[in-house]
C-alpha cells in the first residue's frame, strides 16, 4: 500500500465532540432528504425547527460545530454566525470543524469578520481568533451541487482552511482544479434505512483526485454488498484511507 494510503484516524466518526449552540435545520437540497439529525430529533420527541441551546463549545479534541443544525443557515442572522465562531476563541481544542450547505452565507460571515473596526483591526483580529485549527467546509452530494456551492466558497480567502464533505455521495463529482483549494475532503455513502445507492467508482474517483493533488482524504463509509459499511478493514485495500489535516493527539 502506498505511503499516502496509511490509516491516520482509527474511527469512521472524525470528531470527538459535537457542539450545538442551536438545534434544528431546514432542507435545502437532495442531500437533506434523509436527514439523520431530523430523525434523531424525532426519536427524542424534539422539534427540528431551529432553536437555540445553552451548550458551550468543548475545549479539547476535535469539535464538530453544528452536528444537529447548520450554523450558517438562512434562519441564522449572519452576525450570529460570526458570534458562534467567536465563542471558540478561548476554547483551544485540537480542531474546530464547521460544515454548511449554505456556502454563500458562510462566506458572508467570514467576510464580515474581516471588516475593519474603528481602530483599524478586523473583528476577528480584535477577538484574537486564530484560524490555524478551524476548518470551514461545505457539503456536495453530486456534480450539480458541487458546482453551485464551490462558486461561493471559491471567494473565501485561503487563510480560512476549507474542506469538502462529499457525504452523502449521490453521484460522481469532478472537482477539476478546484480540488487544490481544499485542505481536506471527506467522502462516504448515505446511511440509514432509506439510504440511496453510492457507486464505488464515485468514491474511487474522489480519492484519486485528492491523492493526485496531495489533499488529505477521509473515506468514512462505503456502499458494499447492499450495506453501509463503516469497518475500514472490510473496505477494498485501496480505499482504506482516513487522513486528517490536523495533528492527531494520542489517547483520545
Amino acid at each position: 500500500m502506498p505511503e499516502e494510503s496509511l490509516i491516520l484516524w482509527p474511527r469512521a466518526t472524525w470528531w470527538d465532540h459535537a457542539w450545538n449552540p442551536m438545534i434544528g435545520c431546514r432542507k435545502c437540497s437532495p442531500a437533506c432528504q434523509n436527514c439523520w439529525a431530523e430523525t434523531w430529533a424525532k426519536r427524542f420527541h424534539q422539534s427540528f425547527e431551529p432553536h437555540p441551546t445553552k451548550q458551550k463549545p468543548p475545549k479539547k479534541g476535535v469539535v464538530f460545530c453544528g452536528s444537529l443544525t447548520d450554523l450558517f443557515g438562512e434562519f441564522v442572522d449572519v452576525f450570529d454566525s460570526v458570534g458562534f465562531i467567536a465563542q471558540c476563541i478561548n476554547a483551544k481544542a485540537d480542531a474546530y470543524i464547521w460544515l454548511t450547505k449554505r456556502a454563500g452565507k458562510m462566506r458572508e460571515a467570514l467576510e464580515i469578520g474581516q471588516l475593519p473596526t474603528d481602530d483599524g483591526m478586523t473583528a476577528f483580529e480584535e477577538l484574537g481568533i486564530e484560524f490555524r485549527n478551524h476548518y470551514f467546509g461545505f457539503t456536495a452530494e453530486n456534480q450539480k451541487w458541487f458546482n453551485i456551492r464551490v462558486d461561493a466558497a471559491a471567494e473565501i480567502p485561503l487563510a480560512f482552511n476549507q474542506w469538502l464533505s462529499a457525504e452523502p455521495l449521490l453521484g460522481p463529482i469532478d472537482m477539476g482544479d478546484m480540488v487544490e483549494m481544499f485542505k481536506w475532503v471527506v467522502v462516504g455513502c448515505e446511511s440509514g434505512p432509506d439510504r440511496r445507492p453510492c457507486k464505488i467508482e464515485w468514491v474511487e474517483s474522489i480519492v484519486e483526485q485528492c491523492l493526485a493533488a496531495n489533499v488529505p482524504v477521509f473515506v468514512k463509509q462505503l456502499d458494499l454488498n447492499g450495506k453501509c459499511e463503516t469497518d475500514i478493514n472490510k473496505f477494498p485495500e485501496h480505499l482504506r484511507i482516513r487522513q486528517v489535516p490536523w495533528t492527531i493527539v494520542e489517547s483520545k
